[in-house]
């Protein structure tokens, strides 16, 4: 229920401060986060219970990754994908792209119980943090700011 209340608002937040704030600063802000809570979440399973920390802070952990995953990534993307192409290819695109993160979500979602496994879950979250490093790198030099543009200049940029 924490986690569901938790994405709900901060979705219902990064809709309200997204043209305020811009995609990118969006990104960089939430990635950062996300790179902090997995972080934080992989040092819990590494020292945890030798230090004897409550697993409450596990969950505080969690809920911020997933704010700062929902008022970031997760709204930004779509709202990049619906901009950054053409009009006369938008449906078929964003169709397209829509269905190339769902098989990414799906294989995440597929491969993180062996992870968890193979690479011990401070392990697993260590390398979800460092994948966000690409994301960002990506976003940075290769996708432009699309805040206070109209679709025409968006256009004309790609």
């Amino acid at each position: 229920v924490l986690v569901g209340l938790v994405n709900t608002l901060t979705t219902v937040l990064a809709l309200v401060i997204i043209d305020k704030v811009g995609r990118k600063k969006l990104v960089y802000y939430g990635v950062s986060g996300m790179v902090v809570s997995l972080i934080l979440i992989g040092l819990y399973f590494l020292f945890g219970d030798s230090l004897g920390v409550s697993s409450l802070f596990l969950l505080i952990f969690f809920l911020f990754y997933v704010f700062c995953c929902a008022v970031s990534i997760c709204a930004v993307v779509f709202v990049l994908l619906s901009e950054m192409y053409p009009t006369k290819v938008r449906g078929l695109a964003m169709s397209i792209a829509g269905f190339a993160l769902w098989i990414g979500t799906y294989l995440i979602g597929q491969l993180t119980p062996w992870m968890l496994q193979n690479l011990t879950p401070a392990g697993t979250f260590f390398l979800f943090a460092l994948m966000c490093v690409p994301y960002m790198l990506i976003v940075w030099k290769l996708v432009p700011e699309t805040t206070g543009k109209s679709l025409e200049e968006i256009e004309r940029y790609w």
